[in-house]
């Protein structure tokens, strides 16, 4: 258990300082990318004037914008993390991270058109729909995704 923890954490650390921290101009290239293929499959699940690039028109008065801290990569970091520290081969690791990747992708799409249709019907839902509903959700599916991944790990 230590171990695991050790590699977690050291994980962790290295995803965000490459892939997340603004300093790191991978991180930044990944990034928005990552915005931008959010904002396009997001864009696809809405009516066609109600988005222009990362932001979502809700009313005259507001609208979201899906950011760096919106593109789904954080809880696929901490997943990838979990992933990298769990002991198994690194053929199903590998599946897993990319497995994993694609269907947090989708999900957060799902995450991003559920709060945008939460807040079309009152303005006062974006808090529960963002800040509990939404990320209750992408937390709850990664850790299905690390339970699959562990449960259909090869036993030696």
């Amino acid at each position: 258990m230590k171990k695991f923890l050790l590699i977690y954490l050291l994980a962790l650390l290295f995803l965000f300082a490459i892939f997340y921290w603004n300093l790191s101009p991978i991180a930044n290239s990944i990034n928005l990318w990552q915005i931008n293929l959010s904002s396009f499959l997001t864009s696809l699940t809405l009516p066609e004037h109600a988005m222009k690039e990362n932001l979502i028109f809700i009313n005259t008065q507001l609208t979201l914008v899906i950011d760096k801290a919106c593109n789904g990569l954080i809880p696929y970091f901490f997943l990838l993390a979990s992933i990298i520290a769990f002991p198994s081969e690194m053929k199903h690791k590998i599946k897993w991270a990319m497995l994993s990747y694609l269907i947090l992708s989708i999900l957060n799409i799902f995450r991003i058109w559920f709060i945008t249709k939460l807040v079309i019907n009152s303005e006062n839902n974006f808090s529960l729909a963002h800040d509990y509903l939404g990320n209750l959700f992408l937390v709850f599916s990664s850790m299905i995704l690390f339970i699959a991944f562990i449960r259909t790990k090869k036993h030696s």
